[in-house]
């Protein structure tokens, strides 16, 4: 095969690679797939420390504890003031945390702490849940198209297409060695020195 004629079937090659692009890249716009990805993502922590907030109410109960006492044997009201006791619940540190809430928000918690009728700290440590949606898409139907060329003198066009990851390719080769400069004719496919090459593709 001399020069002249190698030219001329490049050219043809590259012409049916840029008419292959063509066609695999409209056929790509109808035949992509798409599926959804939901992700909770945890964020960063924040934790802080409330200033403690002068109370807007104040209640006096009608039958305070440690005041009064019921008598279950004359069923009358007996006045009791345990001082000492007042006293002790007065100087007594309660420490208090709780989850207020764990859930796809996130997770909200309180710690605080009462001592002297009122409250003395409050912190809170909350972590934020963010929902993230990822979408991906991917080819169900990917046309391709495909050359070779042998040592043997013989030149190959084709093509073919992948559903998912099973594929089928078809060439074309043309014996250029005893072949004239032409296009392939349907005559061409009874000669000798033609032939057709079929295969099958997997990718991993």
């Amino acid at each position: 095969m001399n020069i002249k004629q190698l030219i001329f079937y490049l050219n043809y090659l590259i012409i049916g690679l840029i008419i292959g692009i063509l066609i695999g890249f409209c056929m790509n716009r109808s035949i992509n797939n798409s599926e959804r990805e939901i992700k909770y993502v945890k964020g960063e922590t924040i934790r802080d420390t409330i200033k403690v907030a002068i109370p807007y109410e104040v209640v006096q109960p009608s039958k305070p504890k440690y005041i009064y006492k019921t008598d279950t044997v004359n069923n009358t009201i007996i006045q009791l003031v345990d001082s000492a006791a007042i006293i002790q619940d007065w100087i007594l540190k309660r420490n208090y945390a709780q989850t207020l809430f764990d859930n796809q928000n996130g997770k909200l918690d309180i710690d605080l702490s009462v001592q002297y009728n009122q409250l003395q700290s409050l912190r809170y440590s909350f972590t934020p849940i963010q929902k993230v949606i990822t979408k991906h898409s991917f080819k169900v139907w990917q046309p391709f198209v495909s050359g070779s060329y042998s040592t043997l003198d013989y030149i190959g066009l084709g093509g073919g297409i992948f559903y998912h990851n099973l594929g089928f390719e078809y060439q074309y080769n043309i014996d250029v060695r005893n072949k004239p400069m032409a296009l392939p004719v349907v005559s061409d496919y009874f000669k000798r020195g033609n032939y057709h090459w079929f295969s099958g593709k997997y990718k991993f």
